[in-house]
């Protein structure tokens, strides 16, 4: 299969700085930005509440093969596997429509701008028309998510269908208990047999789904993509005979030195994540059963926020960092206001979504150790983006709405998938030999956000460049055997449902007075030691004993 390539690439070089060896997992909120990360948080998923979650039959393991992929993933190793080319005219793998004809509701996250109404979105009625349902989606940005859905939550006001972050719900397992449909007897061992795509969805990921004993909900996958890497606009900087050196934490500064200038910034966001890990904080929690430390109590914090703070004060950072949200600090990237730009392994395919200049390319770096020397260890993405779950005033429906959950985690090079992702050719997306390069109206219209209501194993792929897809592949295959996992993800705190979000927002706070030089940097023990008294002790000492009991199954 050959393709015509466009002279607009997305690239990176395996070099001694080609891997970022980084990331802000979802299960590290309490430990690395939890203001910033609060709407992202997935820590404090699965363990004992309500039930003994060791009893639980997890849904089977059946791998989607009918389709090959170029590059194999590796689920135990960490490593997503990737499509150089998109395959010639991909076969449709399901049977007519999932949906019963009634209208399905959604509430779900975005990350990116809204897509037009349905009466003016030729992919939303498509989609309609595909699932069998007409369907009313509710798309909340990340950053108002918590608080949005805390309020549906209290109104009474699920959907049908409702995805979300289980570190933004207090209490989480009583409110799923009371507002979740059960899900355990649909996709319990065989029972997921019936929703092949769901089977499909690698067995780690379902730890996110299961509390007080029960199934509850679907996973959104994800694993090492949702590591996040230091990017850098790499065509702009061989453009200006630039280098970024990040062998050294102050070589790292004088590099951002270099490209600040003007009406130009190094960062379009303080890199607190790629700081710390140069300092060698964990990732969320180190020890084990014996003894849990929170990243939090590290040595290094306050090297390390120093480190960030002198970034800022030097004028290195654009100066509404705190004020806007990651969409528009990729507009930045993309229109080389800030070269550079700390984001997940993930994201990269996004910047797609932007009108970008010819010859725009990026690259990502590896972080060193801080002094210098060496390179720091790897931070592991959790396993899972999200969960989904279906409301419990929907149960009558519940296997129908599986079956809607099922089709759209329909696997990659599957003409369910091309729709989903690429929309209708010649309207949405142009063929470029078999590769589907989204349009114009394609990157409208297809914001909808139906990747988190369920989607299969993640496949690196970008239609405009196979040697994206490489590079992607290349950096996957680096960071995931050798990186760094938070212990507890997959263990459940009640202390972390109720007050997790709450004292991780207030520490959250007073990292960004911090940073932005309104509290010195020595406040910050004194706010983790509130931080442990108001609930990170108990935290600690209940994840201590997940782990113990995990070791006696």
């Amino acid at each position: 299969m050959t393709t015509t390539h466009t002279t607009t690439t997305h690239t990176t070089s395996i070099t001694r700085r080609g891997v970022v060896r980084g990331g802000l997992g979802l299960g590290a909120v309490a430990a690395l930005g939890p203001a910033a990360l609060a709407a992202c948080s997935n820590e404090g998923r699965g363990g004992a509440e309500l039930g003994d979650n060791a009893d639980v039959t997890r849904p089977g393991y059946i791998p989607f093969e009918g389709v090959t992929l170029d590059l194999p993933a590796d689920d135990e190793a960490g490593i997503s596997g990737a499509m150089l080319n998109y395959p010639e005219s991909p076969k449709a793998v399901t049977d007519g429509a999932p949906g019963d004809g009634k209208e399905i509701g959604f509430f779900v996250p975005t990350n990116t701008p809204a897509a037009p109404g349905k009466s003016s979105n030729s992919f939303w009625q498509g989609l309609d028309e595909r699932l069998g349902s007409p369907t009313s989606i509710s798309v909340v940005p990340t950053g108002d998510f918590a608080d949005r859905f805390n309020t549906t939550i209290a109104g009474d006001r699920l959907p049908d269908i409702f995805s979300f972050f289980p570190g933004d719900v207090p209490s989480l397992p009583s409110m799923l208990a009371e507002r979740a449909t059960d899900l355990t007897d649909l996709l319990s061992g065989d029972a997921v047999a019936d929703y092949p795509f769901l089977a499909n969805v690698p067995p780690k990921a379902w730890d996110a789904c299961i509390y007080g004993g029960r199934i509850y909900s679907v996973p959104v996958p994800r694993g090492v993509v949702q590591s996040s890497v230091l990017y850098v606009r790499q065509d702009l900087m061989e453009d200006e005979g630039l280098e970024l050196d990040v062998s050294s934490l102050e070589s790292f500064i004088d590099s951002c030195k270099e490209l600040t200038g003007g009406n130009r910034w190094a960062l379009p966001q303080a890199p607190t994540g790629f700081i710390r890990q140069m300092f060698e904080i964990p990732n969320g929690w180190a020890g084990d059963a014996d003894g849990l430390t929170s990243a939090n109590e590290h040595e290094s914090q306050e090297e390390a926020l120093e480190a960030v703070r002198r970034i800022i004060e030097e004028g290195l950072v654009h100066p509404d960092a705190f004020s806007v949200d990651q969409p528009k600090r990729k507009t930045w990237v993309a229109n080389g206001t800030t070269p550079l730009i700390y984001d997940t392994m993930s994201a990269w395919p996004d910047f797609g979504n932007f009108a970008l200049p010819e010859g725009f390319r990026l690259e990502v770096r590896q972080p060193p150790t801080a002094e210098g020397g060496g390179v720091a260890p790897i931070h592991m993405g959790p396993s899972t983006h999200n969960i989904t779950a279906i409301s419990k005033k929907s149960e009558a429906r519940a296997e129908t709405l599986l079956k809607v959950l099922n089709h759209l985690a329909a696997p990659f090079g599957t003409a369910e998938q091309l729709f989903l992702a690429y929309g209708e050719e010649g309207v949405h997306h142009e063929l470029d030999g078999t590769n589907p390069v989204v349009t114009e109206k394609g990157r409208a219209e297809l914001q909808l956000s139906t990747k988190y209501m369920a989607q299969g194993p993640w496949v690196h792929f970008n239609a405009k460049d196979s040697a994206v897809s490489q590079a992607q592949y290349d950096a996957s295959k680096e960071l995931g055997p050798t990186a760094t996992l938070n212990p507890v993800e997959g263990l459940f705190s009640e202390t972390q449902s109720r007050k997790g979000r709450q004292i991780g927002t207030t520490l959250g706070d007073l990292e960004t007075d911090i940073l932005q030089g309104r509290k010195p940097v020595s406040a910050w023990t004194n706010g983790v030691e509130t931080w442990k008294k108001g609930g990170g002790d108990a935290i600690r000492d209940e994840y201590q004993k997940a782990l113990a009991e995990r070791a006696d199954v």
